[in-house]
């Protein structure tokens, strides 16, 4: 038995060796690194086989006297009945099964209640002996190859693609004022007080004597840092990189933590509220297209009265909840003074009524200020984020670290309003 199973695994591994030889063989080009491994491993395998099937070869010529190794397997048993009389008995071996459909099917028939007994009175000899034999040939469970038998056959895919969005963007951040940090802070000087200029009563007399005041504000940065430690094999054997990957997703999180401080910055300033109920807005999601144009043109006001008609009032910053509801919000005027404006949802980004419109993930719940871009201060070394890598040969693996320094403040509060109530 076992040597019948031996040749015939040592069969198909040849055929598995000539059937990878010849396809590459008919698409003219050399084996790929895999089928080399497949067939060094098919090699090795039939050298295994064949030596235990010579031993075993062997054993069978010291019992029959024969190397025909095929017609010690294939050659049917004789058997004698009560009369003396020889007859063969077809595939007598236990270890052989049906190797045609018609020894399958003649041991159908002879199993068959109704042409069993003719079948078995022309082959002569013991009929029930022959009919137990046939059933047991029929009833001898073949062994299942499935996926997990081969598993070494089966490679499994992998995907080196990430899937996942990697979002470094900073559009708060971006609409401001850049400011150099080379020392880790920066100071800029705010204007107090204006010189006067009035009309003169009459000639020699005193007309405006008020002279300007200026004081100073320091704008002092924040160090933001990330690290990490990964051994060279893991920086060596990954794809996609996990080095470039590390430093990918630390970019975004340092974009994400200075995003949210500059939000944070125009959130906490100490910015006016428009008007009163009725003219600002209230619950996301409650106000009307004309609610949203009250708003905006009372904050404008506003802006213009605190600065004394000196506004440069540009943006209209609003959270993601703010924004996708102004978005989707229509007019039923037929005649505006002015454009209404576009909105990219994909962007978060637009204009509204000759506003830039800067939407950010930044912004808490319910935020839309309108203001002066140019007077949000984004202080960031040059370069920031900076990429720091150490190697450490005591260990193997790489100490890898991202940093950067950020601060952003408001020099001028009056140039900012919110629009509705801050949660």
């Amino acid at each position: 038995m076992r040597l019948e199973r031996l040749a015939d695994e040592r069969d198909k591994t040849g055929e598995k060796i000539e059937d990878m030889l010849k396809m590459a063989e008919d698409e003219k080009r050399d084996l790929a690194d895999v089928e080399q491994t497949q067939i060094t491993k098919h090699r090795e395998r039939y050298a295994e086989l064949e030596d235990e099937i010579v031993v075993l070869a062997a054993d069978i010529e010291r019992t029959e006297g024969s190397r025909d190794v095929s017609k010690l397997l294939r050659s049917d048993d004789e058997v004698a009945d009560e009369s003396g009389k020889r007859y063969a008995t077809p595939r007598s071996n236990p270890g052989v099964i049906h190797r045609t459909f018609a020894e399958f099917a003649r041991d159908q028939l002879i199993v068959d209640d109704k042409y069993g007994p003719t079948i078995l009175s022309k082959l002569g000899g013991d009929g029930r002996a022959q009919r137990e034999a046939a059933q047991e040939r029929l009833e001898r469970t073949l062994q299942n190859t499935t996926s997990t038998t081969v598993a070494g056959l089966i490679i499994p895919t992998h995907m080196t693609e990430i899937m996942d969005i990697i979002d470094k963007s900073r559009p708060v951040v971006q609409s401001g004022r850049d400011v150099p940090l080379d020392r880790g802070s920066m100071t800029y000087p705010v204007i107090g007080t204006r010189p006067s200029v009035i009309l003169q009563s009459a000639e020699k007399t005193e007309a405006g004597t008020v002279g300007p005041t200026v004081s100073s504000a320091t704008l002092t940065a924040n160090t933001y840092l990330g690290a990490a430690n990964i051994s060279w094999q893991a920086v060596n054997w990954s794809t996609p990189s996990v080095l470039a990957l590390y430093f990918d997703l630390a970019a975004e999180a340092y974009a994400r933590q200075t995003e949210g401080v500059a939000c944070e910055v125009l959130e906490t300033s100490n910015i006016g509220t428009v008007g009163t109920a009725a003219g600002r807005l209230g619950t996301a999601g409650t106000e009307s297209f004309g609610n949203w144009r009250a708003a905006v043109v009372a904050g404008l006001s506003g802006i213009y009265t605190a600065t004394s008609g000196r506004h440069r009032t540009n943006t209209l910053y609003l959270s993601a909840n703010r924004f996708f509801q102004l978005a989707a919000l229509g007019t039923d005027q037929l005649a505006q003074l002015s454009p209404i404006g576009t909105l990219d949802v994909g962007s978060m980004t637009g204009n509204f009524f000759g506003l830039n419109v800067v939407g950010s993930y930044g912004f808490d719940q319910d935020t839309a200020i309108v203001g002066d871009s140019g007077a949000l201060l984004i202080g960031e070394n040059e370069g920031n984020p900076v990429e720091m890598r150490v190697v450490e040969p005591a260990i193997g693996g790489w100490e890898v670290g991202l940093i950067g320094a950020f601060n952003a403040a408001v020099f001028d509060i009056n140039r900012f309003y919110h629009l509705g109530t801050h949660l």
